[in-house]
């Protein structure tokens, strides 16, 4: 178990994390298609958000939550290739993520219900899914 570190954005701060921490986005983010390697950082006081922080060469951190706190119905299609492609086994190793855009003040920032976050955590894979559903906005208000 080596710990490793990777400076974040802004204010320079360096997070230690352990390999075995490292989440593969073998598809990268929309975006950011160079970035495959990430790590989500929390920080108790910017909970309930956490932070999705690229480990590679690029400075890239995605604030994110998990939908389901702010929108309790929220029930994206998620199709049998896109469990199958992240080697879901059980739903219990299943987590769920949405971007959030930080806007000031908070109370006008919004996350992007229509690019959910699927993150096998056994496995540590990850991807991000497009959702056609004219329910969902890539600005949903979050307070």
């Amino acid at each position: 178990m080596c710990e490793k570190s990777v400076q974040t954005q802004g204010r320079g701060e360096v997070l230690g994390y352990n390999e075995e921490d490292v989440i593969s986005f073998p598809g990268g983010l929309p975006g950011f298609e160079e970035c495959k390697k990430f790590v989500i950082i929390s920080v108790p006081e910017y909970e309930p958000f956490h932070w999705l922080q690229s480990i590679e060469g690029k400075q890239v951190r995605l604030a994110i939550i998990n939908p389901l706190l702010f929108k309790p119905d929220y029930n994206p299609k998620i199709s049998r290739e896109d469990l199958h492609q992240l080697e879901v086994k059980e739903p219990t190793d299943l987590l769920l993520y949405v971007i959030v855009t930080v806007r000031q003040p908070v109370s006008e920032s919004t996350a992007n219900l229509m690019g959910p976050l699927l993150i096998n955590l056994r496995k540590k894979m990850g991807c991000q899914l497009i959702i056609e559903d004219n329910a969902y906005s890539l600005r949903a208000r979050i307070l």
